[in-house]
């Protein structure tokens, strides 16, 4: 069963929920997006017959992150209210307490939000020439939706501290130096392997640890 918004599409094959970030060429995230993901993390993915999730956007890009403009409206219109904020953090979370694998496939940039996205997933397939980073410092804002947490966890308070702080992107090669992605493909293979993975990893989830997962997809 699919389902197609106007920034989130939902789609099942072969058991794999295939979640593409679809609002091109930028994929930003914005309040029609954060509320058509609330809905899919709340109702339609606990619904689903599924044994892993795959995410990645479409077309060029994974995601430029967060609409800055529509977000900050939002908070505006709501100043007394943090639910919001809130709401966006869990949707992200669900994708990390999730009983099955979990692959985000990074193309592009990955960026702010997008980049908060994608650590919350199992495992992060990056493509070749990818761009990431937490920019939020330089509009004067701290990454909100668990990014710092997740980029201490995976590179190391120092150096985590150093791109969140200075607002700097990174290259995918340097990602997988650090850890904050677990392997680089060339683009045009990025797709299959982020399927090959998942069905390694279902068959047994969590019984290997990340590295015999991914080593068996090299």
């Amino acid at each position: 069963m699919g389902r197609k918004g106007k920034k989130i599409t939902w789609e099942v094959k072969n058991h794999i929920g295939l979640v593409t970030l679809s609002d091109e060429p930028e994929n930003s995230m914005d309040t029609q997006f954060f509320s058509e993901l609330h809905e899919l993390t709340s109702e339609i993915i606990p619904a689903a017959k599924i044994k892993a999730v795959i995410i990645t956007g479409k077309g060029r890009h994974f995601s430029s992150g967060a609409d800055l403009d529509d977000l900050r409206q939002t908070i505006h219109n709501e100043p007394e209210n943090s639910s919001f904020l809130m709401s966006n953090y869990h949707s992200f979370k669900f994708f990390d307490e999730m009983e099955m694998p979990v692959v985000m496939a990074i193309k592009g940039v990955c960026l702010g939000a997008g980049l908060e996205l994608a650590l919350h997933g199992h495992f992060r397939l990056c493509a070749e020439g990818a761009l990431l980073g937490l920019p939020e410092s330089t509009f004067n804002l701290i990454p909100g939706a668990g990014g710092i947490e997740k980029m201490v966890e995976l590179a190391g308070k120092a150096k985590a501290m150093e791109f969140i702080m200075r607002g700097n992107s990174f290259t995918a090669e340097e990602a997988l130096e650090m850890g904050v992605v677990d392997a680089v493909f060339p683009k045009k293979i990025l797709g299959q392997k982020a399927v090959e993975l998942v069905e390694i990893a279902a068959e047994d989830y969590r019984k290997y640890n990340k590295k015999e997962y991914l080593q068996r997809i090299r």
